[in-house]
């Protein structure tokens, strides 16, 4: 929701700015790997940890990884706030989709704290013993601090509109309510948003992607954006989404402060070899590039194991050969 703001609210003197950049610095300077990382070894040592206000982009095709990488930074950070242990706890971490209803999304961390394969149990493959597990699970994601925002199927005749505006209303309500705030935001996905504006759609999705940056700085803390890339990428030979393949608008590539793409070889290769890169194409390869990063290195791509079934993301060795 925009409030009506006094000229005092935006403008800042030369003192103001020279303080509060101290003050940031000296932050930074206290603890440099603060702020939300990957949590992938291979990816942290050159990605510079997520601070508040930033966007990150998260791109790729449809089922090519960006939902699974956003779902375990979210989770690993989680982790983190209940190591914390701290009184009273304050922090959350917040998942926003526009794709999935909330009663799957359950099913998806529930499978990842159990290492059941989440295909098993969307069927409704469940035995006994699996049933014990799963009630274990079930309790341990009631007391994770991870919230959903969102459309559920039990309460499918009270669907509000999910505009950007309402998503910010909302997290403003959470933290008003419950006294929380959230260390991070994620965002699923932008080409499925429901627009603020009534306008062409490339005008609609520029104008989501700014509403994202917005939501990053007013909330205090970084926002992962998922986004579709465009589909005839699968007719080149390196598939990794470039920084311009957003689908629907070029905006990411001047509001985002870090671009990350991702390209899962399994669903487009027909070899058995990545190209000339030597590497093994199989269940368990995603490849991840990072497209942009403010302040730092770009440009960059690496290997990924993932465990798509239970939501695992590793780094993956090169070989001598492979470098």
């Amino acid at each position: 929701m925009t409030e009506q703001q006094e000229p005092r609210d935006i403008v800042y003197t030369p003192n103001e700015v020279g303080k509060l950049a101290l003050e940031e610095l000296q932050t930074r300077r206290t603890d440099p790997a603060a702020g939300v990382s990957t949590h992938i070894g291979s990816l942290d040592e050159v990605v510079i940890p997520f601070r508040p206000g930033d966007l990150i982009v998260i791109m790729a095709n449809s089922s090519h990884g960006k939902t699974q990488f956003m779902q375990y930074v979210l989770r690993q950070e989680a982790k983190k706030i209940v190591d914390k242990k701290a009184e009273p706890e304050t922090e959350i971490v917040v998942f926003v989709t526009w794709e999935t209803a909330v009663e799957e999304l359950g099913m998806y961390d529930i499978a990842s704290y159990t290492k059941i394969p989440s295909d098993k149990l969307y069927q409704g493959k469940i035995t006994d013993d699996d049933w014990k597990n799963l009630e274990v699970a079930a309790f341990k994601r009631s007391v994770s601090p991870v919230w959903v925002i969102g459309h559920s199927i039990k309460r499918r005749k009270k669907r509000p509109h999910l505009t950007m505006n309402n998503v910010l209303a909302a997290l403003q309500w959470i933290e008003e309510e419950f006294g929380l705030h959230p260390i991070l935001i994620c965002l699923d996905y932008l080409q499925r948003m429901e627009p603020d504006i009534r306008d062409v759609r490339r005008l609609q999705v520029f104008d989501s992607t700014n509403r994202a940056k917005d939501m990053a700085l007013a909330m205090g803390c970084p926002v992962l954006l998922g986004c579709q890339a465009k589909r005839n990428i699968v007719d080149r030979e390196w598939k990794l989404p470039r920084m311009s393949d957003g689908e629907e608008t070029s905006n990411i590539e001047h509001t985002a402060d870090k671009v990350l793409s991702f390209w899962y070889p399994k669903m487009t290769e027909t070899t058995d070899v990545l190209g000339k890169t030597g590497i093994p194409i199989t269940d368990n390869l995603m490849i991840c590039g990072l497209m942009k990063q403010r302040y730092g290195k770009a440009g960059q791509w690496w290997p990924l194991h993932i465990d798509p079934e239970i939501n695992h993301i590793a780094s993956m060795e090169l070989t001598t050969e492979q470098l």
